[in-house]
Formats: C-alpha cells, sequence, structure tokens
C-alpha cells in the first residue's frame, strides 16, 4: 500500500465562496531539499472569480501582469493565472493566485498548519473583502478575450 500512496500528492484547501467567486488557501508539501534551509510547506493564495463578478469583465488575455491582476491584493502580486472553461469552451472562471515561495518567504515553508499561517490567512481575507466590495473599480479591458478564445489544451 505504501508503493501506491507515494504516487499521490496530498493538498489541504481551504475555501471561502460567494455567488461570484471564490478565495481559497492551500497547502502542500515538497521533498526536503538538502542544500536549502527551506521548510517542506508551500502555501498559495487564489481567487476564481466567476462571469458575474464585476471584476471578471476587466481580465484581457493570459497575461499574469495585466492590470486587472495587480489590482488583486495578494503577496508579492499575482504568480498564476488561469483560465476554465466549461466543455463548450465559455468561460466558468478565471483564477488568480500568489505562492508563499518568493525572495525571503523562506519562514511560511516551516509553516505546519493554519494557524501557523495565520498571515496567509490574513491576505486570503483581505482579497475576499477587495472582491465583495462592491467599489472594485479598475479600468481595463472589455473582457472581449474571455468570450473569443480559442478552445484548446490548458496550461
Amino acid at each position: 500500500m505504501t508503493d501506491m500512496m507515494d504516487n499521490w500528492k496530498q493538498k489541504e484547501l481551504w475555501t471561502r465562496r460567494t455567488n461570484d467567486f471564490c478565495v481559497e488557501v492551500s497547502r502542500h508539501t515538497v521533498p526536503h531539499c538538502s542544500y536549502t534551509n527551506e521548510g517542506p510547506n508551500r502555501w498559495c493564495v487564489y481567487a476564481y472569480i466567476y462571469p458575474t463578478h464585476p471584476h471578471f469583465a476587466k481580465f484581457d488575455g493570459d497575461k499574469m501582469w495585466q492590470k486587472a491582476a495587480t489590482a488583486l491584493p495578494l503577496h508579492g502580486g499575482p504568480s498564476m493565472l488561469r483560465w476554465h472553461r466549461d466543455a463548450n469552451c465559455n468561460p466558468t472562471s478565471v483564477q488568480v493566485g500568489a505562492d508563499y515561495h518568493h525572495d525571503g518567504d523562506g519562514g511560511y515553508t516551516h509553516c505546519d498548519d493554519a494557524g501557523q499561517a495565520y498571515s496567509v490567512f490574513r491576505d486570503a481575507d483581505e482579497l475576499y473583502a477587495w472582491l465583495e466590495a462592491s467599489n472594485v473599480e479598475v479600468t481595463g479591458a472589455s473582457g472581449a478575450f474571455a468570450t473569443k478564445r480559442p478552445c484548446g489544451p490548458q496550461g
């Protein structure tokens, strides 16, 4: 049984949702590296923004550093942006997130549980509040990209 379980990677998820968006905190582990003093934990915060949210239309393409993504209060700025689509290639959400594994973030790698990673959850609460606010204002694209993107393998 141990050999079979070695093929699986575990990931913990915490979520807060509304009808217009979801904020997720994740933690997974990586094998220990002998040439660094980093711990095994990797923390991330993601926002899944649905088409019904006013900020969704601000996204234009896959560029991670676009204004709509950088406007989000994310730790160190966005480090990923991914579109999710249904079987007909219609966008169902745009996922934007940040990891806590930048230069200077070594302390986060030693946070073994949610209690120790309280600042990650504080950041996630800030992101949730930002998305929940009715005054989300970013000038940008019309969102046309979301409906015109060709369907195909997602990266």
